[in-house]
């Protein structure tokens, strides 16, 4: 065996070589490493998350699996294994030190680890501290410790420490899966039991699995399951709720139905009851309902392999859902006077401790100053309300928010607290405000969680986020921060840390570092990173549907309305002549030229990168179709008709239209002249200064 200096360390590559020895070298420790789908694998090394180690004669000697977690901005490593014939050589150690040095822009490493295994003599030698501990989900019933390496950077985007973060994922179970891990049946089921996914989902299960119990013909094995049981957190159910769930379902019942087909309906009914996040099944009957399902109730139907492999995007899924939302949403309205008593029933904070007398005199005070308050409620189709948000007017260039609640019942308060944040994000920006200030003091888990997700930081008593509304070189944003920060002592510390982090992403030229710093700032822009940028062309019936609401405007038909509710967007095109597009990046949308819509033929709008995911069709739209968008014949029709063809999901964010569209022949000019030979027939890379005349 060689010596540790001949290790290579590296980013498994696009051709996926030691694919075949990463799933082998798994196989032999899966015990250990706990189950993991085989299309798992291939998603991560799709999305280059996964580190090899091998020697200067290419010989394997283990891998680093890990998933990036871009709402709480960490990395969290997955699988640690190294060939037992390359033990003691120091190759664990290159590749965690690999991976502390490619996430150096994110806020640390986080992993789960039992407690009765070796390597917890590992990680503190590599800087990592045993932050807290709870019991595993193993049949030993072993402690698991939480470790976590910190990378101390500057924390833009008020991050609780890792350790104080709860966002699992609701996920119920139905009968065979709940079978198979008591029984440690099946091996894609057992995948649910991996202790990594220990702090990104919680597995719940509907009472009705009793009855099931009770269809065994053997006592020894009821009495078993029936203890089994008791490792679930049940779900609960308004009965009347379950009763209207369940009579929707029975359409979908076959003919002559057995006890067994009610009871598959009555767990689907139950976890939908109780607004889980996903229904986790190996019934073909029962995930062939996904579609009608989603549709009607919103509730994604997957089998535990799909829940793994897509993890991520499925997380976001979770939290955001526009389409859902567009067809629930009714109106935004001026609260009326004397509603106080309604909106104490439906918004009070029980939770935090909030006092009825004292809610509902802030509801009277605020609802008593009109010219200085704006009280809105968002309606549903019912006209009942769903979202309150209080706007304070009397400081100018600051947007202070009373009162940012959403029902907590209601099965999209996560996707309707969102978009009430997205809705004074936008107010602020046009309102050329540099502040946002919420000083609700009884807001929900929910909602803190989505403000964090939109920068904003907690100081005092109230969270608060800069906007920066201009096109700023790094120099005159140091010069702003600077101003802001001498105006209000209480932001000083958060302006440094921006400075502090602008600073180490010019001396690095650092994009990602860069990237987040624009997005801390948002809508600003600094016109000197090393962020790159493209022209990305896009048919103008897309563009009317993803953006262009002006272009929507000469549609007979308009956008859809998701498009005024989506704070995040996908589009689809081939996977060829992509030229490197990546992100992050930002993007200048070029709308083709097309007779039937006055205005194509010309640059209309800039966008953020958030993401570049390539895969089949059918995977793409299963991770995306929450955008409400496309449906999936217009997916398939990307791909040519071929399932089997490669897509690549662009999903960018912040769009902004030109106040002067660019028509195609002065485009071309500025193009010949930056030294450019296009026909935007694809994406097409150009210097950031370029990208900047553009967009002015």
């Amino acid at each position: 065996m060689k010596i540790k200096n001949s290790i290579n360390i590296d980013k498994i590559d696009s051709t996926y070589n030691s694919l075949v020895d990463i799933k082998s070298l798994w196989r032999k420790h899966a015990d250990t490493l706990g189950y993991f789908p085989d299309g798992a694998f291939d998603s991560y090394a799709d999305k280059q998350q996964i580190l090899i180690a091998k020697d200067s004669s290419e010989n394997f000697l283990g891998y680093l699996l890990y998933r990036i977690t871009q709402s709480r901005n960490d990395a969290n490593i997955v699988h640690l294994c190294v060939n037992k014939s390359a033990r003691n050589l120091g190759v664990a150690t290159l590749l965690v030190k690999k991976l502390i040095d490619i996430t150096k822009t994110n806020k640390g490493i986080g992993l789960s680890c039992r407690r009765d295994f070796e390597a917890n003599n590992f990680w503190p030698k590599l800087g990592f501290l045993a932050i807290s501990e709870r019991f595993g989900k193993s049949k030993s019933g072993s402690t698991l410790t939480r470790w976590w390496y910190d990378h101390k950077i500057p924390d833009l985007f008020s991050a609780e420490p890792e350790s104080q973060i709860d966002d699992l994922l609701r996920v119920a179970i139905d009968a065979n899966v709940f079978f198979d891990l008591k029984d440690q049946s099946n091996f894609e089921t057992m995948a649910l039991n991996a202790d990594w996914l220990d702090d990104i989902i919680s597995i719940w299960i509907s009472d009705e699995i009793y009855n099931e119990i009770h269809r065994a013909s053997i006592q020894e094995e009821r009495n078993e399951a029936r203890e089994f049981v008791k490792k679930f957190t049940l779900l609960t159910n308004d009965a009347i709720e379950f009763e209207q769930t369940f009579s929707k379902l029975k359409k979908h019942l076959p003919p002559n139905p057995s006890n067994q087909d009610h009871s598959d309906l009555k767990h689907l009914a139950k976890a939908i009851v109780a607004n889980v996040d996903f229904y986790i099944t190996r019934d073909d009957a029962v995930l062939r309902l996904d579609k009608a399902v989603y549709e009607e109730f919103g509730i994604p139907i997957l089998r535990p392999s799909d829940l793994i492999i897509h993890i991520d995007a499925l997380h976001r899924e979770s939290k955001y859902k526009p389409a859902r939302l567009a067809g629930t949403l009714y109106r935004i309205v001026r609260v009326p006077i004397r509603s106080e008593d309604r909106l104490v029933k439906q918004y009070q904070n029980h939770a935090q401790g909030e006092k009825q007398t004292n809610f509902k005199d802030n509801l009277r005070k605020l609802l008593s100053s009109p010219h200085d308050i704006e009280c809105h409620e968002a309606l549903d189709q019912k006209s009942d309300s769903i979202g309150l948000i209080a706007y304070n007017k009397q400081n100018t260039g600051i947007l202070k928010i009373e009162l940012l609640r959403a029902l907590k019942k209601h099965s999209l308060s996560k996707t309707m607290i969102r978009y009430l944040i997205g809705k004074l994000i936008s107010r602020a920006s046009i309102d050329k405000c540099y502040l946002i200030q919420i000083a609700d003091q009884f807001l929900d888990s929910d909602t803190i969680t989505a403000l964090k997700e939109d920068h904003f930081v907690k100081l005092a008593d109230s969270w608060f986020k800069l906007l920066i509304t201009d096109h700023l070189t790094s120099q005159a944003l140091t010069n702003k921060l600077k101003n802001i920060g001498e105006q209000h002592p209480y932001l000083e510390n958060h302006c440094t840390n921006i400075l502090n982090a602008t600073s180490e992403a010019e001396s690095m030229s650092d994009k990602f570092r860069f990237a987040k710093i624009e997005a801390a700032i948002s809508p600003g822009l600094v016109s000197n990173s090393s962020i790159p940028c493209f022209i990305v062309p896009i048919k103008p019936y897309w563009a009317l549907q993803l953006f262009d609401e002006k272009l929507a405007e000469q549609d007979l038909f308009g956008a859809k309305v998701e498009l005024a509710l989506s704070r995040e967007l996908v589009y689809y095109r081939s996977t060829k002549n992509s030229f490197g597009i990546a992100a992050p990046a930002r993007i200048i949308w070029y709308v083709s030229s097309d007779d039937r819509y006055p205005g194509s033929g010309s640059l209309r709008a800039y966008s953020r990168l958030d993401q570049v995911i390539k895969d089949k069709p059918k995977t793409l739209f299963k991770q995306f179709r929450r955008l409400g968008i496309y449906e999936w014949e217009n997916v398939l029709s990307k791909a040519k008709n071929n399932i089997d063809n490669q897509l690549m999901a662009i999903i960018f964010s912040n769009t902004t239209l030109l106040q002067k569209p660019l028509k195609w022949n002065n485009l071309k000019e500025k193009l010949s002249e930056a030294g450019i030979k296009t026909q935007l027939q694809c994406p097409c890379p150009i210097p950031e200064n370029l990208f900047f005349t553009l967009i002015s």
